[in-house]
């Protein structure tokens, strides 16, 4: 697809850009938003070792291993989604809009050290009762080969007067019958730690007094942590580095928490389905698959 607009950035911003910006982005277009025909790249990215093991490290992944955990190549590709969605023409501001689904398609792994080619683009918009669902793509190469793939859909809230609501398309089943389970406790500070790893500015994650000023009672977890944990958990019972993740993200996980990885059976399609819920096991925080391909 050609797309009449291109950022090309030489480096990723940094987070402090990032926070800066975000905080001065507004709403220009509610009543009939209209998505910018541009994408945002970066060529020869070289992801950084320490900054990869760190991540491995915070989100529960093998932080000695040479390849990049599953879910890393999502730490470029969101700065370039910061880019698209920072960028003038872009119609929403950009503070409280909700990450609500995210796919991985990993083809092989990405060792430490191979530089990448990043490509992000918008990949279309949906009006709902809720507000508008944005949704952008991401592209990762090595040289001519597709080597990862991803697809986020984030919610601007949005004025729903006239609007149909629309069931979703279904793509996870209501209940699993689960088959394993792992506790985990989160500590206060995760948001700060992975954020730093992360690149993510959102300051929903610091603290407290951070969250209460955007309407939370306490600081949240990043939804992607929540993702690259479950993946840490789950892709090395895949026997494959080629693998899918698909994630819908349900209820916020308040900081500091003890939650749970519920898994079940492989299914007949080689699907690993899987829900994170609070320490009783009754709030779904996430849901999602997970199979080799």
């Amino acid at each position: 697809m050609y797309h009449a607009t291109r950022i090309e950035l030489k480096k990723l911003p940094s987070v402090a850009n990032h926070t800066v910006r975000s905080a001065f982005s507004r709403n220009t277009n509610t009543r009939d938003p209209q998505l910018p025909n541009m994408d945002a790249v970066i060529y020869n990215h070289v992801p950084d070792k320490a900054n990869v093991k760190a991540y491995a490290a915070v989100c529960g992944f093998d932080s000695k291993s040479e390849v990049l955990p599953l879910t890393y190549p999502h730490v470029p590709a969101f700065k370039l989604h910061m880019e698209l969605m920072l960028h003038r023409t872009f119609p929403l501001g950009i503070m409280g809009m909700v990450h609500v689904t995210n796919k991985i398609t990993q083809h092989r792994a990405i060792r430490i050290g191979e530089a990448i080619d990043v490509r992000a683009f918008f990949a279309g918009a949906k009006r709902t009762h809720k507000g508008l669902e944005v949704s952008l793509r991401t592209e990762i190469r090595i040289g001519w080969e597709l080597v990862w793939e991803g697809l986020s859909t984030y919610l601007a809230l949005l004025p729903s007067k006239g609007i149909e609501k629309v069931e979703p398309e279904k793509i996870l089943p209501d209940a699993i019958d689960v088959a394993d389970t792992e506790i985990w406790t989160l500590p206060s500070n995760l948001g700060l730690k992975y954020g730093r790893t992360a690149g993510d500015p959102n300051p929903i994650h610091w603290g407290v007094v951070a969250a209460k000023a955007f309407g939370f009672k306490r600081h949240i977890a990043h939804g992607m942590w929540t993702k690259a944990r479950s993946a840490a958990a789950l892709h090395k019972k895949l026997d494959s580095d080629a693998a899918e993740i698909y994630v819908e993200f349900k209820q916020p996980i308040y900081l500091p928490a003890k939650i749970g990885i519920h898994s079940a059976a492989k299914d007949s399609d080689n699907n690993l389905f899987f829900e994170v819920r609070d320490n009783k096991g009754e709030k779904v925080h996430l849901k999602g698959y997970i199979k080799a391909i």
